[in-house]
């Protein structure tokens, strides 16, 4: 089933998501989110997978709630079993944010290298103190807000771990 079309983006939705009650097109939704072109091609191959996850057991399809010939789907227990061989998204996107966070506290650095000569400034320079004052504001507001987002990646990759 792996080397089938579409199937790793399909996977990475399946590892994202709970699967309760979608419909073929909610699938369809979030892989177009991974940025695949969206054809009929890759709709019907996206289409074909979910046949086969029903077939094979990992999707369950909920007759009461599949109205005016849309389907709607429910993942089984047997789909955990199919997420632990193909969870495909952890490492590479852990690496990512973990790439992404030493951007940042590199950011930081530098910014704070920046606040503290602009504090020196201040006192070599005071016609212009109230505008060196005004960046060192700005510079500290983007050092906060390179920690918040520090903060945000770091409780992500606790969450995915």
């Amino acid at each position: 089933m792996q080397n089938l079309p579409m199937f790793k983006e399909l996977s990475r939705v399946l590892c994202s998501y709970k699967i309760e009650s979608w419909q073929t097109v909610d699938f369809w939704d979030k892989v177009k989110l991974l940025k695949i072109e969206n054809t009929n091609i890759n709709y019907q191959s996206v289409y074909r997978l979910i046949l086969r996850l029903v077939k094979e057991g990992y999707l369950i399809i909920d007759i009461e709630k599949s109205r005016y010939g849309q389907t709607t789907y429910t993942e089984t227990e047997y789909l955990h079993d199919l997420r632990s061989q193909f969870f495909i998204e952890s490492t590479t996107s852990l690496q990512e944010l973990n790439f992404k966070k030493e951007e940042f506290e590199c950011e930081i650095t530098k910014l704070e290298e920046e606040v503290e000569a602009l504090e020196d400034l201040k006192e070599q320079f005071p016609d212009i103190q109230f505008k060196i004052e005004q960046l060192r504001q700005i510079k500290s507001k983007e050092i906060n807000s390179l920690k918040i987002k520090i903060r945000a990646i770091n409780s992500l990759i606790n969450y995915c771990s």
